[in-house]
C-alpha cells in the first residue's frame, strides 16, 4: 500500500491546502492520505484561529486521517516540529511525505539538507547559537544555498533531516508553492492566498474576499464562533510575566539569558500583545521567535518539560473517513488514541491542557473528553 503523509497546520484550511493535497496525491497515488496537524497552538507562536476539531472536519473532505502533532513539537523550532511530524508518519507507516516548498525541487532540498548537516558540526554555527541566533538563522548565515533562507524550503530541509535522524524509509517529495508568499498579510490577486492574509481578512470581517480562497462552509462555521488571536490571551500573559520571578521565567523553554528581564520591563507599559512584542523585538529577537516564546510562557513549557519529552508509541487521531478507519484496523504496532479518557489522558496530557487553555480564551466548549473522534463517510 501507498500511504501519503502531510505535516500541516491548516490555520485556517484553504484552497492552497487543497491544491497541495491533490498535487501530492497525483504525485504519489496513495491508498490512504494522512494529515498530521498541529492542535490549538501553532509553530509560528500563534493561537489557532479556530479549534482543532473544526479544522479536522474541513480537512476530512480531502484526506482520510487527521492525526494530532504533539503540542511540544507543534510549538517548537522547525527541527522539533519536523521530527514530531515524521515520528507520527513513521508510526502510521507512511510510505511518502510530501510538503510544499518555494523551490519545488526535492533534489535541491536534499543537497541543502546535506549542507546544513555539515554546518551543524562547525564551530562557527555553535558560536552563532551562543550569540542568540535561532537554528534557521544560524544555518542561513553560513550556508551557500539560498534555499536555507526561504521558510518553506527551510522546513522542507528540516523534514529531510528528520527522516535521516529517525532512519525512516519514507520517501520525501515536494510541491512548489504558488500564490502569494508565506506570511504575506494581504490577500493575493492570484488563485491562492496565504493563511496569514486569510486570517487578517477574517479578523476584519471581509468574508466576501476570503470566500475566493477557502471553503465557504468553513468560513460560515468559523464566523459563527470566535476567531482566536494572540490578543485574546494578552492579559493573562501579562499577569503571568509580572507575577513570576525572573528565575522562574529563565527556566521557560527558548528563553535566552537576560530576555526575562526585558520581558518584565516592557510588559508593564504595553497595552496590547502587538505593542508588547514590538517593544521587545530586536534583530536578535524576531517576532516569530518571541511569539513562540510567549506560547511557552502561557502553557508553562519549561526546559525540564522539554528535556523529559519523548515521542512514544501513541498517536492521537482527531478524525477519519471510512477508508482511514479501515486502515487503522490493520495497524497493531501503535497505540491509537481515538477518544480521550481517564485511562489514556496521561499519554496526551499536554494536548488536553492546551485545549482547555484554548477554550478559556475563546469560550469554546469542545474539549478532548467531550468531543469524540470525527468519522465521516
Amino acid at each position: 500500500m501507498k500511504i501519503l503523509a502531510l505535516i500541516t497546520e491548516y490555520n485556517p484550511f484553504h484552497n492552497g491546502h487543497i491544491y497541495h493535497i491533490e498535487e501530492a496525491k497525483a504525485q504519489t497515488e496513495p491508498d490512504v492520505t494522512i494529515a498530521i496537524m498541529s492542535g490549538n497552538f501553532t509553530q509560528r507562536g500563534e493561537i489557532a484561529i479556530t479549534d482543532k476539531f473544526t479544522r479536522t472536519r474541513a480537512a476530512l473532505k480531502h484526506v482520510d486521517l487527521v492525526a494530532e502533532l504533539p503540542l511540544l513539537n507543534a510549538v517548537s523550532y522547525a527541527d522539533d516540529f519536523a521530527e514530531g511530524g515524521v515520528h507520527i508518519a513513521n508510526k502510521l507507516q507512511a510510505t511518502d511525505l510530501v510538503f510544499g516548498s518555494e523551490s519545488g525541487s526535492i533534489d535541491a532540498l536534499i543537497n541543502a539538507a546535506d549542507e546544513s548537516a555539515l554546518l551543524e558540526d562547525s564551530p562557527e554555527f555553535h558560536a552563532l547559537l551562543k550569540q542568540g541566533y535561532s537554528y534557521p538563522r544560524a544555518i542561513s548565515a553560513l550556508a551557500d544555498s539560498s534555499l536555507l533562507s526561504s521558510p518553506n524550503d527551510t522546513l522542507g530541509i528540516a523534514y529531510i533531516n528528520a527522516l535521516k535522524k529517525l532512519d525512516s524509509s519514507i520517501r520525501p517529495g515536494t510541491i512548489k508553492r504558488i500564490g502569494n508568499k508565506y506570511g504575506d498579510a494581504t490577500l493575493s490577486s492570484a488563485e491562492f492566498s496565504s493563511a496569514t492574509s486569510l486570517r487578517a481578512a477574517l479578523f476584519q470581517g471581509d468574508t466576501e474576499q476570503a470566500k475566493k480562497f477557502m471553503p465557504e462552509s468553513l468560513i460560515a462555521e468559523m464566523m459563527d464562533g470566535h476567531l482566536a488571536s494572540n490578543e485574546d490571551f494578552y492579559k493573562t500573559l501579562k499577569a503571568v510575566i509580572l507575577t513570576r520571578s525572573a528565575a522562574e521565567l529563565k527556566n521557560i523553554y527558548m528563553m535566552t539569558e537576560g530576555l526575562e528581564h526585558r520581558l518584565k520591563d516592557k510588559i508593564r507599559s504595553a497595552g496590547s500583545y502587538d505593542a508588547f512584542l514590538s517593544a521587545v523585538k530586536t534583530k536578535r529577537y524576531t517576532w516569530t521567535r518571541l511569539s513562540r516564546l510567549m506560547i511557552a510562557i502561557l502553557l508553562n513549557i519549561t526546559n525540564d518539560v522539554m528535556q523529559q519529552h519523548k515521542l512514544g508509541n501513541s498517536v492521537r487521531i482527531l478524525g477519519m473517513t471510512k477508508n482511514g478507519q479501515q486502515y487503522l484496523k490493520n495497524l497493531d504496532s501503535v497505540n491509537i488514541i481515538t477518544n480521550v479518557n481517564k485511562k489514556n489522558r496521561d499519554l496526551v496530557s499536554h494536548e488536553v491542557t492546551a485545549t482547555e487553555v484554548y477554550n478559556t480564551f475563546t469560550g469554546g466548549q469542545k474539549n478532548d473528553f467531550n468531543t469524540p473522534v470525527i468519522i465521516v463517510p
